[in-house]
C-alpha cells in the first residue's frame, strides 16, 4: 500500500507523484487512519493497493494497473483498490492533515478490481467414479474470448465530488479508470481452485466499445478438458440455491465483464463506479472430456488416465505428456510399466507418449523400475526423443523394438541380466546406444548388437561368453576414480566376419586361467603412460592377468596395448613371477627384492609393505610409480632409467636412476625429485 503525493495538478494526468512511507491502522466500518513516516508534500495524493504488484507508479505518467493473465490463488489477495483524489493542504504544524511528517490522513479504499467465482457443475462423472481411479479434478479453467479482458489500465482524475467530502474535506475528487486507455488479452487462466470446482478469476474494468465474441471456457481436470462454447446452449447462469441456466457463454462473460465498473449502490462510494464481486456457474458434460494434451503426473495418474481413457475416449488420436519429478524423471514400477508396455505394443493404440517440455513439468527421461528380474519390455515407444533408465533388476535376453529411444541406461545400483541376443529393431534414431553404470551379469552365450558403454561392472561368469556382433563395446574411464570393470570368467570376444569392437580404457580382470579376453585396443589412439593418471581423461585400459597369464589374453595388432598387468606378492621377484606377456607388473605383499625382469615389462609399480631392493643390469621402462608410504632401493651397480616417475614416496639410490619427468601426471611436481636419496 502506498499513498502517491507531490502531483502538481490533480486535474492533469496524474503526474510526478512520489510514494510515503507510513502506518496505518482501522476499526470495522471506520476510516484507515494513515500516519506517515516520511515527508508527504502539497496538492493531490491517492492511496493504492497493492504498491508495486497491481499499481506502478510510472512518475510522469499515471498510476497503472495491472493483474496477471494466468492468475493463482495469490492473485486474488492482490485484488486493487484505490482512494478517492486527495488535496492536501501547505504544511501547518498546528493541523494534522495538511502536508508534512507525521502526519494523519481518512482514507477508504474502493474496489477496482472485481471478483468473480465461477462454478463448474458438472454431469456425467459417473462414467469415471466408477472405474477405481482417482477422483475427477478440476485443475485449472480459462475464459476466452478475443480482446475481451482488460489486465491494465490507467488511473485517472474524475471532477465529480466524492459522496463523503462533506465528512472527509481531502476527498476532493473521485478516482476513475482510463477505459479508453486499457490493455487487453483474449485470455484468463486460473489455478485458483476451491472445492475442487470453484474457479476465482480476477478482472479490471471492461474496456470502451469491447464486446465478448466467440467466448469459450476451457475446464482442464487431471484427465482431460472440456470446453464449452455458445454451442453447448444456455448453460451460464447466477450462482443460487436453484441456478437458472438463461445464458450461452458468450452472454455470460458479456453480462459479469459489464459489472466489472458500475455504480455503488450503498457504502462509502454511492454513485460512484466501483468494481463487484460475482458468483456465476457453468455446466459441463464431463463424459465429453478431451484427454488429448494430458500431463500425466506420475505412474499412478497414468495408470488411471488409461482406464478413463479407455471408457470416454472411443480411442480418438492424443497425446500424453509426461511431466518430470524433482529429478526431471518420469518413473514407472511394475504396474505402471505392465500398462505402459500393453499400450504402445498394441497395434490400434492412438495414445502417443511424450516427454514435458513445460518448464515447470520439464521431463528429460522415463525411469523403469523392477524390484524382481524382470524383462526389458518388448516395445519402447514414445512420439518425442527419450531417453530410458532401467533401474532396480532386469534382463535383455531377446530382440526389441524402438522408436525415439535415445539411449538405454542401466543406472548405479541397478542390475541387468543379458542372455541370447541383446539387438532392436529402431527407428527415431535407427541405432541405441546402452551405457552401463551398474551392473551387468553375463549369462550364457550372450550376443551384443547394440553400442554399449560400461562405467559400471560387467561380469561374465565361467561357462558364458560375451561376443560383439556389429556392436561397439567400450568400456570407458573418465577420471582416476570413475572407470569400468569387466570381471572375465568366460570369454570376452568379436564375432568373427562382423565389425564388432572391444575398446578397452577401464580395467579387465582375468578370473581363471581358462577365461579369454579378446579387445581391440587398450587404449584411446594417441594416450601415453602419463595419459593414465590425469585427473580428467585417464583412457589408458588396464588387463590383469591370471597369474603370469597365457595366449588367452589379445589385443589386437591394430590397437594400441596399454597396460597389460601381473601383480605379485612374491617376496623375490623374478622373471619367473611375472612371465612374457605382461608390460606392467605391480609388486605388493612384503616383497623387499626384485631382480632382473622380462624385456616386455615397461612399467613398474612398487607397493610392498617392505622396502624392495631392486638389483638389476642396465634396465629401460617407460613408467615407474613408488607412492607416498613405499620405497625403492637401487643399489650400487644397478642401474634403472625411466622416461616418468610418479614419485611420493622414496627411492634410496647407490647405484644409477636416470629420469627426465617428475611432473607428468598424478599430482606430481618437478620437486618430486628430491624423494631421490643419493647413496641411500
Amino acid at each position: 500500500m502506498s499513498l502517491f503525493h507531490g502531483i502538481t495538478d490533480i486535474s492533469s494526468n496524474l503526474t510526478g507523484y512520489q510514494n510515503a512511507i507510513y502506518e496505518g491502522s482501522a476499526k470495522d466500518d471506520k476510516a484507515f487512519v494513515f500516519t506517515t513516516k516520511s515527508m508527504v508534500l502539497e496538492k493531490g495524493a491517492i492511496m493504492v493497493y497493492p504498491a508495486d504488484t497491481a499499481f506502478t507508479n510510472n512518475g510522469s505518467a499515471a498510476p497503472v494497473i495491472t493483474i496477471p493473465e494466468n492468475q493463482n490463488a495469490k492473485t486474488k489477495e492482490l485484488t486493487p483498490y484505490m482512494s478517492e483524489l486527495l488535496t492536501i493542504a501547505p504544511y501547518d504544524k498546528d493541523k494534522g492533515n495538511t502536508a508534512g511528517y507525521g502526519k494523519k490522513y481518512d482514507i477508504v479504499l474502493k474496489r477496482v478490481g472485481t471478483t468473480l467465482i465461477l462454478t463448474t457443475v458438472p454431469s456425467n462423472t459417473d462414467k469415471i467414479d466408477g472405474l477405481g481411479v482417482s477422483p475427477l479434478k478440476v485443475s485449472s479453467i480459462e475464459m476466452n474470448a478475443n480482446g475481451a479482458f482488460t489486465t491494465s489500465i490507467p488511473v485517472k482524475y474524475n471532477a465529480a465530488t466524492p459522496y463523503r467530502n462533506s465528512e472527509f474535506s481531502l476527498w476532493t475528487n473521485v478516482s476513475d479508470v482510463d477505459l479508453t486507455a486499457a490493455t487487453v488479452v483474449n485470455t484468463l487462466t486460473t489455478t485458483d481452485i476451491t472445492d475442487n470446482y470453484n474457479a476465482v478469476f480476477t478482472l479490471l474494468p471492461l474496456k470502451s466499445g469491447v464486446t465478448a465474441n466467440n467466448a469459450n471456457v476451457v475446464i482442464k481436470t487431471n484427465y482431460g478438458k472440456v470446453t464449452l462454447d455458445n454451442a453447448k446452449g444456455n448453460i451460464w447462469g447466477k450462482t443460487a440455491t436453484t441456478v437458472t441456466y438463461d445464458k450461452t457463454v458468450t452472454e455470460g462473460v458479456q453480462e459479469v465483464l459489464d459489472n466489472t465498473w458500475t455504480d455503488a449502490t450503498k457504502g462509502s462510494f454511492i454513485g460512484e463506479k466501483i468494481g463487484k464481486y460475482g458468483k456465476r456457474s457453468i455446466q459441463a458434460d464431463m463424459s465429453t472430456l478431451d484427454m488429448d494434451g494430458l500431463h500425466i503426473t506420475d505412474q499412478q495418474h497414468l495408470i488411471d488416465a488409461l482406464k478413463v481413457y479407455d471408457a470416454i475416449a472411443n480411442k480418438a488420436t492424443v497425446d500424453f505428456f509426461l511431466d518430470g519429478d524433482e529429478n526431471s524423471e518420469f518413473v514407472m514400477d511394475a504396474e505402471a510399466t505392465a500398462a505402459y508396455e500393453a499400450r504402445v505394443a498394441d497395434a490400434g493404440n492412438k495414445i502417443t507418449f511424450k516427454l514435458s517440455t513445460d518448464l515447470a513439468t520439464q521431463c528429460d527421461a522415463v525411469k523403469f523400475v523392477s524390484t524382481t528380474e524382470t524383462e526389458v519390455p518388448a516395445t519402447l515407444k514414445f512420439g518425442t526423443a527419450t531417453p530410458v533408465k532401467f533401474a532396480g533388476l532386469w534382463k535383455y535376453s531377446d530382440s526389441k523394438t524402438f522408436d525415439y529411444i535415445t539411449s538405454l541406461e542401466v543406472v548405479e545400483g541397478a542390475t541387468m541380466t543379458m542372455t541370447n541376443m541383446v539387438t532392436a529393431t529402431a527407428t527415431n534414431p535407427t541405432t541405441t546406444a546402452i551405457t552401463n553404470n551398474g551392473t551387468v551379469n553375463i549369462s550364457g552365450a550372450t550376443t551384443l548388437k547394440l553400442n554399449m558403454t560400461n562405467n559400471g561392472i560387467i561380469d561374465i561368469p565361467v561357462g558364458a561368453e560375451f561376443l560383439m556382433n556389429g556392436a561397439e563395446l567400450t568400456n570407458d574411464a573418465t577420471s582416476l576414480e570413475v572407470y569400468g570393470r569387466i570381471d572375465n570368467a568366460g570369454s570376452l570376444g568379436v564375432q568373427n566376419n562382423t565389425s564388432g569392437k572391444i575398446n578397452n580404457y577401464g580395467y579387465i580382470t582375468q578370473k581363471n586361467a581358462d577365461a579369454y579376453t579378446y579387445v581391440s585396443t587398450n587404449a584411446f589412439t594417441g594416450k601415453k603412460f602419463a595419459d593414465a593418471f590425469a585427473a580428467a581423461d585417464a583412457k589408458i585400459g588396464t588387463i590383469e592377468l591370471f597369474g603370469t597369464g597365457n595366449v588367452n589374453t589379445v589385443v589386437a595388432s591394430t590397437g594400441t596395448p596399454g597396460f597389460i598387468k601381473v601383480i605379485t606378492n612374491a617376496t623375490s621377484v623374478t622373471q619367473a613371477e611375472v612371465g612374457e606377456y605382461a608390460n606392467y607388473v605391480e609388486i605388493t605383499g612384503a616383497c623387499t627384492a626384485c631382480g632382473i625382469l622380462p624385456n616386455t615389462v615397461k612399467y613398474v609399480e612398487v607397493k610392498s609393505s617392505e622396502r624392495v631392493v631392486w638389483t638389476t643390469t642396465a634396465f629401460t621402462i617407460i613408467g615407474l610409480i613408488v607412492d607416498e608410504g613405499y620405497s625403492l632401493n637401487i643399489p650400487r651397480g644397478s642401474a634403472v632409467t625411466a622416461t616418468t616417475t610418479y614419485l611420493k614416496g622414496r627411492i634410496y639410490n647407490a647405484g644409477t636412476f636416470t629420469c627426465s619427468d617428475f611432473d607428468g601426471y598424478l599430482g606430481g611436481a618437478s620437486t618430486d625429485a628430491n624423494n631421490v636419496i643419493v647413496g641411500g
